[in-house]
């Protein structure tokens, strides 16, 4: 759970990094794509905090872990790509060079769909205690 804990806790410190970013440099750009900006962040944050509660959760390990992995690349694929692709435009809502990346951003998407779908079978599949 080691490795887990400390990608959950990578995507949060970058997650932030970004809302500051976002706060207070970017918010001053005319063009600035906030509400793109605003789901990248809050899917972000609310994935990365799933992740660790899945790795956490008192569930079977290999299906808990799955899940948690899942969220991650959720985070990676949805979040990550929007922000740098944000981030590298210039000027901001120009051209980006992660624009070839944009369609992995639906995949992100399905990543956190299939995260739930992970945590909720490890649920459904734990044996009562006796």
């Amino acid at each position: 759970m080691r490795p887990v804990t400390l990608a959950v806790s990578l995507c949060g410190l970058l997650l932030v990094a970004a809302g500051a970013a976002g706060a207070h440099l970017l918010s001053r750009e005319p063009v600035f794509p906030r509400d793109q900006w605003n789901s990248a962040l809050l899917y972000g944050f609310v994935h990365t905090l799933a992740g660790l509660a899945a790795a956490y959760a008192p569930l079977g390990p290999k299906l808990r872990l799955a899940s948690a992995w899942t969220f991650v690349a959720g985070v990676v694929l949805f979040s990550g790509i929007q922000i740098v692709s944000v981030l590298a435009s210039k000027p901001i809502g120009g051209p980006s060079p992660f624009d070839g990346l944009s369609p992995l951003i639906p995949a992100g998407g399905i990543a956190f769909m299939a995260g739930w779908v992970l945590l909720g079978v490890a649920a459904l599949l734990r044996r009562p205690n006796a």
